[in-house]
């Protein structure tokens, strides 16, 4: 993302995210202008947003999911927690490479391969992802009814996910695969975000 200047290259993460070089603060903000009034400098004198600000970490991930994968809509309610981009993206590649492992070294792409991820939260992050990284389809379970409603707008808002994520509301708590995962469903990997389950 950065004009080819890779000495601020993030190596930490997964060498498929596309977040690991510097944000470009003006690519950005053409992706989502609400950035524009959220921009300060850093000590660095470097354009950077307060992280310590909800508001502007997450109009800064709606900024990258727009610009990297093509989500157009990424809105859910403020009370919810906003996850970090490239954090979530770095999980979605590990949990790749570990079925290329078992797939001859070569990762399973396209919409033969089902996940569940359990606890898919209002921002539907990890179905996103996987989705427009992979062609993955997901199976998105939560007990929380307001976070599935959240998460199946932001899907049905988003055609490059439309289609692709189910969302299912868990109705008892102490449960995790029952009543969500039928006989019929085959489900090639499981994801949770921890430690909410």
């Amino acid at each position: 993302m950065s004009s080819g200047n890779h000495k601020h290259e993030k190596s930490r993460l997964h060498s498929r995210n596309k977040n690991r070089e510097k944000y470009d603060i003006g690519a950005l903000i053409i992706s989502n202008p609400k950035l524009k009034d959220h921009i300060i400098h850093n000590r660095s004198k470097e354009k950077s947003i307060d992280f310590s600000n909800p508001l502007s970490v997450k109009i800064l991930n709606q900024a990258l999911l727009n610009h990297y994968y093509g989500i157009k809509n990424w809105e859910f309610p403020d009370e919810n927690l906003c996850p970090p981009i490239p954090g979530r993206a770095d999980y979605i590649h590990h949990i790749a490479d570990l079925l290329g492992e078992n797939n001859l070294g070569t990762i399973p792409t396209g919409d033969k391969i089902i996940c569940l991820d359990i606890g898919i939260g209002a921002s539907c992050i990890y179905p996103i992802i996987g989705v427009t990284e992979y062609d993955w389809r997901f199976i998105g379970s939560d007990i929380d009814p307001k976070a599935i409603a959240s998460a199946q707008n932001i899907i049905d808002s988003n055609s490059a996910i439309k289609n692709k994520i189910e969302c299912r509301l868990q109705k008892k708590s102490k449960d995790v695969l029952h009543s969500i995962i039928s006989k019929k469903d085959k489900i090639d990997l499981i994801i949770c975000n921890p430690p909410f389950h």
